[in-house]
This record gives C-alpha cells, sequence and structure tokens, in this order.
C-alpha cells in the first residue's frame, strides 16, 4: 500500500494565485501517483479575499483535499501548526502559496526521509529575490544560526516530518514561537538538501522588516535565554565599573582633588545608566509577556470552517 504524503498549504489573500497553484499540485501528484497518495491541508489564514471560496470549490483530479479557514489572521506560523493538525499522511510537508519553493522538492523530501530520517529540511542555496530581501533575511538567519548552530546560515523554511514528529509538533501548543525552533529542538533524525529558490512571479511578498524583527525575537524568547544573561553579564560589568570609579572618587575626595565642574560627566553616566534599564526592562517585559500569554490557555487557532473533498 502506497504511504500518504500531506502538504500544508498556507492561504492568505491567494485568489490570484489559486489557478496556478492548483495547477501546480496537480501535476505534482500526477507525477507522483506511482509513488505516494498526495493530500493537500489548505488553511485559508484569515483572508477578506474569495480565496475560501475558490479552494472550496476545486475538484481536484489527482488528490484528496482538506480546507480550513481560520476565524483570523493566525499567521503562517500557526496556519502550518494548524495544517498539521488536520493532516492525515504518513509524510507531512507544507509549500508557499507562491511557490517560490519548487513542487518538486516534494518528491526530493521523501526521497530522503526513505534513507531513514524523520526530517528532511530543505536548505536555500541562493534565492531570487530583491536584494534588500536578501540582506534582511540573510541577518536574520545568521543571527539565528549564531544563537542556535543548527540553524541553516541560508535560511529552511521547507521540511517534510514523519507522523510521530508532528505528534510531538501538536503537543506543543505554543503560540508566540516558531517550526523551524521546534523541529529543531525536537532532535530526532535529521538530514538536509540544498535547492535555489525561485523568483516570484506575481504578487509581494507580506514577509515585511518588523514581521522578521518580531519573528526573530519571539524565537530568541521562545528557544534561548541570551538576552538575559547578556542583561546580567553586562549589569555586573557596570557594577564593576561603579564600584571601581566610586573608589576613585572617594580617593580624589580625600586628596581634595575633585574640582567643583562635573555636572555634564554626571550627566552622562546617569543618561546611560538610565537607557540600559529600560533596555533590561523592556528584555524582562518580553520574556514575561510572551509567559503570560502561554498560561492564559487560549486557544493557539480557531477554525471557522472545514471541507473535505476525497477524490
Amino acid at each position: 500500500m502506497r504511504p500518504t504524503v500531506s502538504i500544508v498549504i498556507p492561504l492568505y489573500y491567494a485568489e490570484s494565485l489559486c489557478p496556478r497553484l492548483l495547477e501546480a499540485l496537480e501535476t505534482l501528484a500526477q507525477a507522483n501517483q506511482e509513488t505516494f497518495n498526495t493530500e493537500i491541508v489548505f488553511v485559508d489564514d484569515g483572508s477578506k479575499d474569495r480565496t475560501f471560496e475558490l479552494i472550496r470549490h476545486i475538484q481536484p483530479h489527482s488528490f484528496q483535499y482538506r480546507a480550513i479557514r481560520l476565524a483570523r489572521n493566525f499567521k503562517s506560523y500557526i496556519a502550518i501548526l494548524a495544517g498539521i493538525h488536520y493532516a492525515t499522511g504518513d509524510y507531512i510537508t507544507f509549500l508557499p502559496q507562491d511557490l517560490q519553493e519548487p513542487p518538486a522538492l516534494v518528491y526530493e523530501l521523501y526521497q530522503e526521509l526513505q534513507t531513514g530520517y524523520d526530517v528532511a529540511w530543505a536548505v536555500r542555496r541562493s534565492r531570487g529575490d530583491s536584494l534588500w530581501d536578501r540582506l534582511t533575511s540573510n541577518l536574520f538567519h545568521r543571527l539565528m544560526h549564531r544563537i542556535w548552530p543548527e540553524w541553516p546560515k541560508t535560511g529552511a523554511d521547507m521540511f517534510m516530518i514523519t507522523r510521530p514528529v508532528a505528534k510531538v509538533l501538536q503537543g506543543m501548543q505554543e503560540k508566540n514561537s516558531h517550526i523551524t525552533g521546534q523541529i529543531l529542538w525536537s532532535g530526532f533524525r535529521q538530514t538536509r538538501i540544498f535547492y535555489n529558490r525561485q523568483k516570484r512571479k506575481t504578487g509581494k511578498s507580506g514577509w515585511k522588516f518588523w514581521s522578521k524583527v518580531e519573528l526573530a525575537v519571539s524565537v530568541i524568547t521562545q528557544f534561548s535565554y541570551l538576552p538575559i544573561r547578556a542583561c546580567t553579564a553586562l549589569g555586573m560589568s557596570l557594577a564593576v565599573l561603579g564600584f571601581t570609579y566610586g573608589i576613585v572618587v572617594f580617593i580624589a575626595r580625600l586628596t581634595h582633588s575633585i574640582p567643583v565642574q562635573g555636572w555634564s560627566a554626571l550627566m552622562i553616566v546617569l543618561l546611560l545608566m538610565g537607557g540600559f534599564q529600560l533596555i533590561f526592562l523592556g528584555i524582562i517585559g518580553e520574556y514575561l509577556w510572551r509567559t503570560f500569554d502561554e498560561v492564559r490557555k487560549r486557544p493557539v487557532y480557531i477554525v471557522m470552517e472545514e471541507v473535505i473533498v476525497e477524490s
């Protein structure tokens, strides 16, 4: 009996992309029908256009599909988790709606898992994006790699996992996290393949600079104590410097070598210390806010509609 590969596709304002996307999925399913059955899990992440209506009425020939509509935009990471929850395949992967990751990677990742691995990553060798997108993306992934050496330097946004890994991800139920970090953290036997990311043919990316900054903050605070430890180290260094300077001032006072002037130096010290304290409080606040968000136990996502169609 052939295994089933579930392909999760998060959708957000994808009305204009649907025809090309569905054509590519039919081609992919037909090309691999002798190797595995294909299940597509569409996740409409709160689109306000006709995306879900188009998906609801498609008539696939080579694959079965499920479509769920989230009550609002929960962001792509949560949409992928929702798709993994609804997927029924033995292997689970995902594709972006713009198809910048070649659909042929699904077969390559599947073949890689047949060699005994639980997770297969598709690591970008190059990308056909704008210079600004390349710079910001490289900055993000290199920062993650410095903090977490297992994180690929060029990014690995596409993967395929086995059913046991999917069960672990479903059990995490974390809101302010990132699926790449969760899979790396979980361990399992992992491998990589390399590919060239294609240039976007239609539309514009919704993945803006500040979205990457927000994601970086979430990943760092979710998987690393480095900011807190950096604050501790810097605070101790400043305390030592302050103590040393205090001794110098005390000795100078005893020797009557302190001039009346000193207001500017005092203000600089106060402003620097005040600035550092606000930064430290901000970092601590990021951890506290995420802790508060998790302990409220609100659902990670809310499904408004569900459609199941079997070929």
